[in-house]
């Protein structure tokens, strides 16, 4: 027993000791790049899945292992961990953070909250909307912290109305009349505090009784501000349940939306940019087009599955109380009512945010030439605008200058961002993934072992496109529940990437989907922050989670698939092979034809038959 605790708690010090060592007969068996190159990556899948390392510093293990083991150079490892991919993200969420600095996502959440209905199923749906609108733009962990405590404060109105309702017929009243006296003999009685027909009447010294207030009895009211989920009925616990799941899971739909709404994105990114040699068809335009839609109708079902799964299907058609609406209402008002009048710093960091969208968008719209066309190739990038933005916000005023104040032509009036802010809430981890996920990919794609994993995966030429797509996708969602969806994402992209352009297919046709299902963490507490943030509440069990997260990664999974192809094939013409990986193809392979196939053998040893010619 006592070793067992021993080994419970020193688990992350005995990993850190005996992976490398158990892992060692790989290099030495294989004797090749490849081996050397696989010992890095499994020593970082470990170390992630595990978290015997903190995720940041193992995505920095290969400054020094893969220049150790003859991988790739020190100064092209070093030279991945921030490049314009980082800046995109340092600047968008430097925005972000100004965002909830001044308030500005709660006043928005709020205001929008006002315009959805009071019925709970509306009202949750709103919930979703909005937790997923700001969810694209901010951290999904920032959100969802953010709306969960709203949420708390429209159930404890919903409870409490359902409880006043139900309890409305055994309440005690204490209620006074305008009524005369009628007799001398009565007059005596309600002085002396006598019962009248069971009501209690007042003691008055004059004619009349004066009617003052009628009033409800509630001993426990304040008891409901603060209720104890253990002692609720099962409909209130099921409400307490539902508004939480929903919160965390429209959060991770959220992500998908936007460039910057998640991590795995702007992986996604970066690698396709780096096997492009330059920017590739993966911009904030275009896969806003491409993702919001899928963010959207992922939102609506798990709003559709937690509806029927709670409440079932007859929820959806029954309409609620005006009482219960008007209550809600009230709720939400207050909360408005605590932020006050907006602020003159509110509305310029809220211009600042629509600024940036602004410019994200016009830079290269796919429908028309944008401003980003002024410029040659190669000198502008999504980081541009976000950095000018960024900067603005540093240097932009938080208030006007008093005129009466003599002190505001000496003191200096602070900005609407400082660094102070900035260094303590900005995720400085997730830049640090993102650079070791790039150096990752590099060296597997430097010593040839993506090609060799590539070549472990041909099963998927067997299948049709529709169910590759779909076991990749599902493969990933389920990777994600165990570890952080930005290391499962830059641990698959390189291998995803050379099996596309071993089978002839345009690797955005695999990655995109790919990228995206790492997203669909919903079947456990542990799977992504907003999780963990709902589970924390204590409404949930993770048995909740998981029976509705497996049914939402299912439909998700295939909402992805029929969105690669189905427009996706269109808009980013997937269809085509397309140059950059024709030339990433020709730099790494010796194309021969036999018979009816083409042969295409890599230079490290591999060989592919396919059916299809190629170019």
């Amino acid at each position: 027993m006592a070793k067992l605790l021993f080994i419970r708690r020193n688990i992350k010090k005995i990993l850190l000791v005996a992976v490398p060592i158990l892992l060692l007969p790989i290099p030495i068996a294989l004797q090749s790049k490849q081996g050397n190159c696989a010992y890095g990556l499994l020593l970082m899948a470990v170390f992630w899945i595990s978290e015997a390392l903190p995720l940041a510093v193992t995505a920095m293990l290969p400054v020094f292992v893969f220049p150790l083991l003859g991988v790739s150079k020190v100064k092209t490892m070093t030279s991945l961990y921030y490049n314009h991919i980082t800046f995109v993200l340092i600047g968008g969420l430097s925005v972000a953070i100004a965002v909830e600095k001044w308030n500005v996502h709660r006043r928005i959440a709020l205001k929008l909250l006002l315009l959805m209905g009071s019925q709970p199923k509306w009202l949750m749906l709103g919930f979703m909307l909005i937790t997923c609108f700001l969810s694209m733009w901010m951290s999904n962990t920032a959100t969802t912290s953010m709306m969960i405590p709203i949420a708390q404060a429209v159930l404890v109105q919903l409870i409490k109305t359902k409880k006043r309702n139900t309890s409305l017929m055994n309440q005690e009243f204490e209620v006074t009349v305008d009524m005369p006296y009628n007799n001398e003999k009565e007059r005596e009685e309600i002085q002396n505090g006598t019962e009248i027909n069971n009501l209690q009447i007042s003691k008055k010294s004059n004619d009349k009784l004066e009617v003052v207030e009628v009033k409800r009895k509630l001993e426990n009211e304040e008891d409901y501000e603060n209720f104890n989920f253990d002692t609720l009925d099962p409909a209130s616990k099921k409400f307490c349940k539902v508004f939480c799941l929903c919160i965390c899971y429209a959060a991770n739909c959220g992500g998908i939306g936007t460039l910057t709404g998640t991590g795995p994105n702007l992986v996604m990114k970066g690698q396709a940019d780096m096997m492009a040699g330059g920017e590739s068809v993966i911009t904030f335009t275009s896969w806003f087009i491409f993702g919001f839609p899928i963010a959207v109708v992922n939102c609506i079902i798990a709003w559709l599955v937690l509806q029927i799964a709670f409440f079932g299907v007859t929820s959806l058609l029954c309409t609620g109380q005006k009482d219960d609406s008007n209550t809600v209402q009230e709720a939400i008002r207050k909360e408005c009512q605590k932020l006050g009048q907006i602020t003159f710093a509110e509305k310029a960091v809220l211009v600042h945010f629509v600024v940036l969208i602004i410019l994200w968008f016009s830079r290269n719209p796919e429908f028309a030439p944008g401003w980003g066309s002024f410029f040659k190739d190669g000198y502008l990038g999504d980081s541009v605008p976000a950095i000018i933005v960024m900067v603005s916000l540093f240097t932009f005023p938080s208030r006007r200058m008093v005129k009466d104040d003599p002190m505001d032509n000496v003191k200096e009036i602070p900005p609407l961002l400082d660094w102070k802010t900035v260094s303590a809430r900005m995720p400085w981890n997730v830049a640090l993934l993102l650079g070791g996920g790039f150096a990752l990919a590099k060296a597997c794609t430097e010593s040839g072992l993506s090609v060799w994993l590539a070549s472990q995966m041909s099963a998927f030429r067997d299948i049709d496109s529709w169910s590759m797509i779909f076991v990749i996708c599902l493969i990933a969602s389920f990777a994600t529940e165990v570890t952080s969806n930005t290391a499962i994402c830059t641990l698959l992209l390189p291998i995803l990437a050379e099996l596309a352009i071993g089978m002839h297919l345009n690797p955005i046709y695999i990655m995109l989907p790919a990228t995206i299902s790492t997203s669909f963490a919903y079947m456990l507490p542990v799977a992504t922050p907003p999780n963990t943030i709902a589970f924390s509440y204590g409404y949930l069990k993770v048995i909740d989670m998981v029976k509705i997260g497996f049914i939402l990664n299912l439909l998700c999974v295939g909402v992805v698939t029929i969105a690669i192809n189905t427009y996706g094939i269109t808009f980013f013409q997937l269809d085509e092979f397309p140059e950059w990986a024709d030339k990433f193809l020709k730099t790494s392979t010796e194309m021969n034809s036999l018979k009816d196939n083409t042969t295409i053998v890599y230079t490290d040893g591999v060989i592919y038959n396919f059916s299809l010619p190629l170019p």
